[in-house]
């Protein structure tokens, strides 16, 4: 799955240190983060018994996922704190903007044609610092070889702005 997962994360773990989920890039739209649809109920596998805050804090999350997916690199970029690290399998992609301008790109565009599927989700949150760990498949096809679990940590930091991701890391095995 050298494609997605490998350097390349979420759908993702190698192809190049650069990238996440990468497989080629794709034309990247501007969208408000108000357009970026949050999901209203949690999904399967969702801790429900989380806290509000922790619900707030995985909401920045999936919608953070939802404009990375969906090619939308600068609402993604409104749900990071400035100074957010991204990691993936192992290499650092970068601070928010070095990571939005360059291996997000590709994750765009790997994300946005592989269906994602919530295994685990556990949210916790304090008055000022939430934890998001998720546990996805990512149903590769066929073609891109066995399907790919991809556990996710998010730290974010409450701010005058809400809740903003201050750190990222994927990482990736057959699944």
């Amino acid at each position: 799955m050298r494609r997605l997962l490998p350097a390349a994360f979420l759908a993702l773990v190698a192809i190049a240190p650069a990238s996440a989920f990468a497989r080629s890039s794709v034309p990247v739209a501007s969208v408000p983060v108000a357009s970026v649809p949050a999901p209203s109920a949690p999904a399967a596998g969702a801790n429900a018994s989380a806290s509000p805050a922790a619900r707030e804090a995985a909401q920045v999350v999936d919608a953070f996922m939802t404009a990375l997916a969906s090619g939308q690199l600068d609402s993604a970029r409104q749900l990071m704190a400035p100074h957010a690290v991204v990691i993936a399998n192992g290499h650092v992609l970068g601070e928010r903007d070095a990571y939005i301008d360059g291996a997000a790109k590709a994750d765009a565009a790997a994300l946005g044609s592989v269906p994602r599927e919530l295994l685990r989700r556990d949210a916790r949150a304090g008055s000022d610092v939430a934890w998001v760990l998720s546990e996805k498949r990512l149903h590769t096809g066929a073609a891109q070889g066995p399907s790919e679990v991809v556990v996710e940590s998010m730290v974010l930091a409450r701010t005058t702005a809400g809740w903003k991701i201050t750190h990222i890391h994927w990482s990736g095995r057959h699944g």
